[in-house]
């Protein structure tokens, strides 16, 4: 059969019947896992679109496949692939694993029939129809519609457009996407067209012609070809259709809602968006016509003396009137009370269409079941009606009068009750270009792909928060964002560019060290311990004002100290005097407190005091440099530290001893053992390197990881350092990756912890099953703390260990993740392409290193003890 096409233009359609319809895409926007504020806007959004609509209109969201082939384009875009030979190969193993699975994403339209504005026009379209049904079938050329026609049609499309809100963002549909719709439905999985970018050119010739190759196929209700018995058939077995092109048989299900429930809730009515819930792909169309509240009226009005005269029929009935009789009369009034409140209001009578297909019949047959039955234990019912396939078919196209049997499961609502079922409400993540991250949670199998770079080069924050307890793949995503970085660096068209990672490794077994060696490029290691033969020492590693802040920010909570009280002005004297002097060390910092305490000044008021802490400051200083990591800081004869030009550069700081959280509180600090303050300080000042380094070089995009880091935002010092890393990275082309277990080791409760977590870009929750963290997470999502669904989604349902062994490897890495554009939802991290990597990445037992530890070849090495 051929479709009811006859020419296209932008986004408009004729047709055989007489009418011209236009369509336009649809901005979605993520839903499921929003805020209920935005949800509330959202519905409210909807809402206004639907009351501002008049006539016949179709909404229609369809799932486009998605080829791998186009996936790796993305990933590979802006790569300087001569050399990143690592990431060709890594963008070729992707390529073998995504060709087999069923990729998909999801595209929302809607479209309307132009009203004809006057007799005149009706007539001639009815004429200029007929004529060109009368020429097809003579085999004679259709000439294409007139150009003026053509021009009066899309200033009418265009005004009415314009009359709707602009809550609800949309644009015209391109001519090649109308054309996909068509193909896209008649090859529903298998060799489906690509949906073509909205940018790209028309690469064809004739106007109005091309829609000739697109309206051709054939339609097998029930698929009897494939069963050429003569022998009757049971029809109810067979409640799919066959559609077969050149390009193969494609099996289809539609389904219809037949029942809604009697009142809705919001938020909790949402049953399009939890179409993206399943497995496989659901494409969906809503044919509706809208009416004002004022026409609708009577038509109440009639129903309800209906219901009056029903109630008549049981006078004299001893057992009264039945109670269904009394809900439906009591709801009807509530329906009149609302259709009639408002100016506005209108009434939309809905019908709901789902379709989803399978590589055979049995495969349909299957997905609409689980379908039918997900939604009948919430009093939603789809049928399959029987016979009736073909006309469903129809139904999902644009440029189709609404077929007979659509309108025998016609829904009857007003505008917010329909716009609860929130339609063109998607889950989109990520970004257009960058590494495959992972994969959504729904929707069949969508790629997500991050580029954590992207973030600066539209200046917004690069950085990004990894939230989760022990063992929910925190550490995991944490490694395959440095591999990400590592091997996306190197930037087309960009001299020198290219991707650095800087780590602090405190973890015994010396993980993110030996990650960082499996990774691309070339690694340093700096072991830091009481062995090492290298200085940390501010005064001789950092230049300028910084040494003498990093210095002052070093040592006052080491010696806690006030840093306005008289030992703390006495000590940022004596330090500003050493940077000052030739061969800052601080050696000579102990040196110039040793002096000033022998030295009087008469011009200090306070100068015994200011003597007396001098001579106090400079004791305690002399002890510490006789510590086990004394020598580090202290020893002006070791070399100073050098950082390399080295991808990724790891400090293995495993054998300094840090105090734990409970240890920071701040009742126990002054008891806290001088080796534990000392490392935990020790760990500030290499921290301040990193942002160093990270800093040096904007054409370099440069990563910092800190894993566990509440050790640095547990004092002031290291909290303003993780801000200014945060704050100031966009500027220098760097970013924080940050990872705890609770969103507040990483943004402290406070101004500047507010700061931090609401600058970061990227915001990634695994699994909590405590409660009050999983609300804490929420609340660090700008979601609902409170949403008992969404703790329960994160304690219970995001990588769940109570499943089996397989069911736990399949679903671990499991998070909500929110992108750079503030959108969240549901994602699947993915590992590396990359064997090394892999191999490298996990820290279960029994799937990484052995209780042996990790030996690190020496050439990684800088410093003087072993690695």
């Amino acid at each position: 059969m051929r479709l009811p096409l006859r020419h296209l233009s932008g986004h408009l359609l004729w047709t055989t019947d007489a009418s011209v319809w236009a369509v336009w895409r649809v901005d979605s926007e993520n839903y499921t896992h929003a805020s209920r504020t935005a949800k509330r806007d959202r519905l409210d959004a909807l809402e206004g679109l639907f009351k501002a609509m008049r006539g016949e209109v179709l909404l229609l969201s369809l799932c486009p496949q998605v080829d791998a082939a186009s996936v790796v384009k993305r990933m590979t875009a802006g790569i300087d692939l001569d050399n990143s030979p690592e990431y060709i190969d890594l963008s070729l193993k992707v390529l073998d694993q995504l060709e087999d699975l069923e990729l998909t994403s999801r595209v929302d339209f809607i479209a309307v029939p132009l009203p004809h504005l006057d007799v005149k026009q009706n007539v001639r379209a009815v004429m200029s129809s007929v004529q060109a049904s009368v020429m097809g079938s003579l085999g004679l050329g259709v000439a294409p519609i007139p150009a003026a026609e053509e021009d009066a049609r899309m200033r009418q499309a265009t005004r009415l457009a314009a009359s709707w809100p602009s809550s609800v963002r949309m644009r015209p549909a391109t001519e090649a996407e109308l054309l996909w719709i068509y193909g896209h439905s008649a090859r529903r999985g298998v060799v489906e067209p690509l949906l073509p970018d909205a940018n790209a050119p028309r690469g064809v010739r004739g106007r109005g012609r091309t829609v000739a190759a697109h309206t051709q196929v054939l339609l097998d209700e029930g698929a009897r070809t494939d069963h050429p018995s003569k022998t009757p058939a049971n029809p109810f077995r067979r409640r799919y259709l066959k559609a077969s092109t050149e390009h193969g048989d494609s099996y289809q299900a539609f389904s219809i809602l037949a029942e809604l429930p009697d009142a809705f809730v919001f938020p909790g009515s949402e049953y399009l968006p939890a179409l993206d819930a399943f497995g496989f792909p659901v494409d969906w169309g809503v044919r509706m016509f809208v009416e004002s509240g004022a026409k609708a009226e009577p038509r109440s009005r009639r129903q309800q003396r209906e219901l009056a005269h029903q109630r008549g029929e049981y006078d004299g009935e001893t057992a009264g009137v039945p109670a269904s009789l009394d809900k439906a009369s009591h709801s009807l009034d509530n329906y009149r009370d609302r259709l009639t409140s408002s100016a506005t209001e209108v009434e939309i009578r809905a019908s709901v269409i789902t379709c989803v297909w399978g590589q055979d019949a049995d495969e349909a047959n299957e997905r609409a079941s689980v379908l039918a039955h997900h939604f009948g234990g919430n009093d939603y019912t789809l049928v399959r009606p029987v016979g009736d396939q073909t006309a469903l078919f129809h139904a999902l196209l644009p440029g189709v009068k609404t077929p007979r049997p659509v309108l025998d499961y016609t829904q009857y609502l007003l505008a917010r009750d329909f716009a609860m079922a929130m339609p063109f409400c998607g889950a989109n993540l990520g970004d257009d270009a960058g590494a495959l991250f992972g994969l959504q949670l729904s929707g069949g199998v969508r790629p997500v792909l991050v580029d954590f770079s992207h973030g600066p080069r539209v200046n917004a924050s690069a950085s990004a928060a990894f939230v989760g307890e022990l063992g929910s793949g925190k550490s995991v995503a944490m490694k395959s964002a440095l591999h990400s970085i590592l091997a996306t660096g190197r930037r087309q068209g960009v001299r020198g560019s290219r991707g650095r990672a800087l780590v602090i490794d405190r973890t015994p077994q010396q993980e993110w060290t030996r990650f960082a060696l499996a990774c691309p490029g070339a690694t340093q290691v700096i072991r830091v311990d009481e062995r090492a033969g290298i200085s940390l020492d501010p005064l001789r590693v950092f230049r300028g004002p910084r040494a003498a802040r990093y210095t002052e920010s070093f040592l006052t909570p080491l010696l806690d100290i006030g840093s306005m009280s008289v030992e703390g002005v006495t000590l940022a004297e004596a330090i500003e005097a050493t940077r000052l002097a030739p061969d800052p060390s601080m050696a000579a910092l102990i040196t110039t407190l040793e002096i000033r305490a022998k030295t009087p000044d008469a011009e200090e008021a306070n100068d015994t005091a200011v003597r007396a802490a001098a001579s106090e400051l400079a004791r305690t200083l002399r002890a510490l440099a006789k510590k086990d990591l004394g020598r580090v800081i202290f020893d002006p004869t070791l070399p100073v530290v050098q950082v390399t030009n080295a991808d990724s550069i790891v400090f293995a700081v495993d054998k300094i001893g840090l105090p734990t959280r409970e240890d920071l509180a701040e009742h126990r600090l002054p008891s806290l053992e001088v080796e534990k303050r000392f490392g935990w300080r020790l760990m500030y000042l290499i921290t301040a390197l990193c942002r160093e380094v990270a800093f040096s070089n904007s054409e370099e995009f440069c990563g910092v990881f800190l894993d566990e880091c509440w050790w640095l935002t547990s004092s002031a010092e290291g909290s303003n350092l993780l801000l200014e890393l945060i704050a100031d990275g966009r500027k220098h082309f760097a970013g924080a990756f940050a990872g705890s277990h609770d969103p507040y080791d990483i943004g402290p409760k406070n101004e500047v912890g507010d700061k931090i977590r609401a600058l970061l870009s990227h915001i990634f929750v695994f699994r909590h099953r405590g409660k009050a963290l999983a609300a804490r997470c929420l609340d660090f999502l700008d979601l609902d703390p409170g949403d008992a669904s969404m703790v329960k989604l994160i304690t219970e349902n995001l990588s769940p260990i109570n499943v089996s062994d397989t069911d736990r490897l399949l679903r671990a890495g499991e998070c909500l993740y929110r992108d750079l554009n503030k959108r969240i939802g549901g994602m699947k991290i993915l590992i590396p392409a990359d064997e090394d990597a892999a191999d490298a990445i996990h820290t279960t037992p029994g799937q990484g290193l052995n209780d042996d530890g990790l030996a690190l070849p020496e050439v990684a090495v800088v410093g003087g003890g072993p690695a």
